[in-house]
């Protein structure tokens, strides 16, 4: 609705000044003729304003004030007209009309989604943010405030839900759907935006996931307490990285190609294991995840915060553990299923 009231704004001086000059014109008419009916009198307006060439319903030839009156009706209204039908044409040609229907149809498939993802920020952070989000399938929404960003995405990534506007806003967080959104990236160009992007988005959904950037290093504890759940700060990972180039290189290529999704075929993924899982109380060596899905468990994320690398065979699995694994987009969905299924 929003956008159609967009699309009227657009269109309201061209609508007003058209029926203006039929019901203006019409009771010109009706002071000259008082005895003819208002609708007839608004035919003859319409006619003589578009210059049909109907003929002269109300037998004007006789009556020297009606020549007149009709005369100025001609001029001045066809000017109206014309000046009408030509703001009309502009918006079609200029798009706006267009952009009013798509911008409808983007907020139906938004109000339609849920367990979404919401990108605040298409810089280069959030640009590879929405490369990962397409390489997983995964449905989100991206606010940006820049029109140019916003062009330049669509042409990138024709098809994707993006918003233009201010990701700080309320009004904008509700156009994103952030009561059934899943999760949220924090990747504003500035700290103080992510900082309160972050408390306005947990104050609305007390239990959203929540991942922002930090520039300065010194900001991760403030975005903590503001309400991210993981605190990402560039600047840091960037100079981990360098030095593990020169220590471990292979390392680092191996993980680029998992997290990166340069390997299409590959993915480094993670399985909640329900609470009413089969495998609950099982050992992995039990529920042999290689022989049912392909895929080795190289970790487990526990309830507590606790991870274990490289488990043992005989460990136990417990509600609410992560399973970690390497595996294809084919067989995550296969672990999925397996680990969903109920005793």
């Amino acid at each position: 609705m929003f956008e159609f009231l967009r699309a009227w704004r657009g269109l309201k001086v061209p609508v007003y000044l058209i029926f203006g000059s039929l019901f203006l014109g019409a009771l010109g008419y009706k002071v000259i003729y008082p005895e003819e009916g208002f609708l007839r009198l608004l035919y003859m307006t319409g006619i003589t304003l578009t210059t049909v060439g109907y003929g002269d319903i109300l037998g004007i030839d006789g009556n020297p004030f009606a020549i007149i009156y009709t005369l100025i009706l001609m001029i001045a209204g066809m000017g109206v007209v014309l000046y009408s039908t030509s703001l009309v044409t502009a918006f079609i040609i200029e798009g706006n009309l267009k952009d009013a229907f798509s911008l409808e149809r983007l907020r139906r498939r938004i109000e339609g989604m849920n367990n979404h993802y919401i990108i605040c920020g298409a810089g280069e952070s959030g640009t590879h943010v929405i490369r990962e989000m397409l390489a997983s399938e995964e449905s989100f929404v991206v606010v940006e405030l820049s029109q140019e960003k916003r062009d330049n995405l669509i042409g990138n990534f024709p098809g994707i839900n993006i918003i233009l506007g201010d990701a700080t806003s309320d009004s904008i967080l509700e156009k994103a759907g952030v009561a059934k959104a899943k999760g949220l990236i924090a990747a504003l160009s500035s700290d103080k935006d992510n900082l309160y992007l972050t408390m306005s988005a947990k104050i609305m959904h007390p239990k959203l996931n929540i991942v922002a950037k930090a520039i300065e290093v010194g900001m991760s504890e403030k975005l903590k307490r503001a309400g991210a759940s993981k605190v990402v700060s560039a600047n840091l990972i960037g100079g981990m990285r360098m030095a593990s180039e020169l220590l471990r290189p292979n390392v680092t290529t191996f993980l680029d190609k998992l997290l990166s999704g340069s390997d299409p075929t590959l993915r480094l993924e993670e399985c909640l294991v329900p609470s009413d899982s089969h495998i609950i109380g099982k050992t992995l060596k039990e529920i042999d995840l290689y022989s049912e899905c392909g895929v080795n468990v190289l970790g487990l994320a526990r309830s507590n915060e606790e991870y274990v690398y490289n488990p043992n065979p005989v460990t136990a699995l417990q509600r609410e553990d992560v399973l970690l694994y390497i595996g294809s987009l084919k067989q995550e969905k296969r672990v999925d299923e397996f680990i969903a299924r109920k005793e």
